[in-house]
């Protein structure tokens, strides 16, 4: 409506223009009985529209040249301008009318109500595991962005009639995703004609209870969990405890970020070193990129190493990862969702954090800078060039980027964290020197994916392109009786066996002489691409996470 409103209104002004160059050239031909502004204006019109009754003409040179630069300009303003900034889009707006109901066939299917980035990563695990999905958006604008990429219905998803045609008797889950307060609504709603699982994505847990009261099996906050996370990685490390870490054959699997100062940086990933701690590094994020069982890598800050072992094994090589205790200030840029939940499990763990906020917070019980998290006096000012850790929570991934930047020139041996609010941004702030990438999405995506699974709720991963499955070694597999090394699954495919169960009893201790039998449990870690490699390789089409599968 803007546009054809700056169209209106140049056009008005040209043909007003026109009128006053056309009364001037009557008066120089003497042709004064058509000097007046509504033989101007009639005359302009029908000039531009090319209609031309001929009543009224010009005899001069320049009546005539300036006749056919009017005739010109109305040619150029409809076709290039009013068709296709007015006729084409309504064109279009009425033969790509937006579906109000979902495809007649759909069923077991997940209706997700309202699009943000979180959808973005979800979708992907949902499309890769064919587990069928519609997204109910209320904006006419974002729906038809997204309509060409996922199955969309356009409306308010709290109205009954919209979660009707989404067809909620026929759907296994119902995800909404929308502000808190619309969350409520479209909970009530759903629970008035349905009894379908209703899983509900809180912005802040403090009104987790009243999005149960409104029928919502399941309330998650994905920012409390991220928040939660981060803080337990900036913490004083406890024995025995892992933030992301999950259980294995016996075993446990974590990841551990190098820490600036960490004597395992310049080394090589199978330095002796690492297999003296008892624990195997079976992966890598180098820069936000899985790399599974990288040969001849060397470890630097910025990456995260992926190690799996026994507790005390994963202790010993986290004080490496770690390296040295240094003193500093702990610095947290930003006290949104995110950020508030870092300073308050921190502060119930002794740590004090600085913040720096736009806003002037009151009644803190941490020393708190107001400004711009982006700006270089600021940061100096909270002290950034001292600081043992800088956490970015800023909710502009641009600005992120930016503090990023200025953090790292002013303090090469601070470890950064840094959150990401889109996928696409992750790669772009490690490049500008974040230690540990952190995103909403892959934690809502993560927990969301397993939620729809049926599978166990509790936060393990937090990373992209990381996936996992199990594969059960069957009768007349090819992968009977070889080797790990014969194998070469990094090489050849990308993913690598990590951990072995058999008869029970869980292995750990892999190497490329271990020989693969009939039986055999096999923990297979890799990129989501490569693990489909495996399965069509050696027994299925479409792998899932965590399932167990035959060969």
């Amino acid at each position: 409506m803007r546009r054809v409103l700056c169209y209106v209104l140049a056009t008005f002004l040209l043909v007003a223009l026109y009128g006053q160059i056309f009364m001037e050239l009557m008066r120089y031909e003497g042709q004064l009985e058509n000097v007046d502004p509504v033989t101007a204006v009639y005359w302009v019109i029908i000039t531009m529209t090319t209609v031309g009754y001929g009543e009224v003409i010009f005899y001069s040179p320049f009546g005539r040249i300036f006749s056919t630069l009017v005739s010109l300009s109305g040619i150029f303003i409809l076709f290039a301008v009013a068709l296709p900034l007015i006729v084409t889009p309504g064109l279009e707006r009425l033969s790509s009318e937006l579906p109000s109901k979902a495809p007649p066939k759909m069923k077991d299917h997940i209706i997700i109500c309202g699009y943000n980035p979180i959808v973005e990563a979800l979708s992907e695990n949902f499309r890769r595991q064919k587990v069928p999905f519609l997204v109910i958006e209320r904006s006419e604008e974002t729906a038809r962005k997204i309509s060409k990429k996922y199955q969309v219905i356009w409306g308010d998803p709290a109205q009954r009639e919209v979660l009707q045609s989404a067809k909620i008797e026929s759907a296994k889950l119902l995800i909404a995703n929308e502000k808190d307060e619309r969350n409520t609504d479209i909970a009530l709603t759903a629970r008035e004609i349905s009894d379908v699982e209703v899983v509900a994505l809180a912005e802040d847990l403090a009104r987790a209870r009243f999005l149960s009261y409104a029928g919502a099996t399941r309330v998650i906050s994905p920012k409390s969990l991220l928040g939660t996370f981060i803080a337990q990685i900036i913490s004083p490390p406890r024995e025995g405890v892992f933030p992301g870490a999950f259980k294995l054959f016996g075993g446990v699997m974590a990841p551990l970020p190098i820490y600036p100062g960490s004597p395992l940086i310049g080394k090589e990933v199978h330095d002796p070193v690492i297999p003296e701690t008892g624990a195997r590094v079976v992966g890598m994020w180098k820069r936000g990129r899985f790399v599974s069982i990288p040969k001849e890598e060397v470890i630097r800050s910025n990456t995260v190493l992926m190690a799996l072992g026994e507790a005390e094994a994963l202790d010993r090589l986290r004080d490496l990862t770690i390296g040295p205790p240094r003193e500093g200030p702990l610095i947290v840029i930003g006290y949104g969702d995110v950020g508030r939940r870092i300073v308050n499990v921190l502060s119930e763990r002794g740590v004090s954090p600085s913040v720096v906020d736009r806003r002037e917070l009151c009644d803190t019980c941490f020393r708190h800078v107001a400004g711009d998290g982006a700006s270089e006096a600021v940061l100096v000012e909270a002290g950034a060039k001292e600081a043992v850790a800088i956490l970015i929570m800023l909710n502009d991934d641009s600005d992120v980027v930016f503090a990023t930047l200025l953090a790292r020139n002013l303090n090469g041996d601070a470890f950064i964290v840094a959150r990401a609010n889109h996928l696409s941004s992750a790669e772009k702030i490690c490049r500008a020197g974040a230690d540990y990438v952190a995103s909403v999405p892959i934690v809502a995506s993560h927990m969301l994916a397993k939620i729809a699974q049926k599978q166990e709720e509790e936060f393990t991963m937090i990373y992209e392109e990381l996936e996992m499955t199990r594969f059960r070694v069957g009768w007349g597999s090819r992968l009977d009786g070889k080797s790990i090394g014969e194998l070469n699954l990094p090489e050849k495919l990308g993913c690598s066996v990590v951990a072995i169960e058999r008869d029970g009893r869980g292995m750990l201790s892999i190497v490329p002489e271990t020989v693969v039998k009939r039986g055999d449990l096999l923990a297979i870690i890799g990129s989501f691409e490569s693990i489909e490699k495996f399965g069509r390789r050696y027994g299925w089409r479409t792998p899932l996470k965590w399932k167990h599968r035959s060969a």
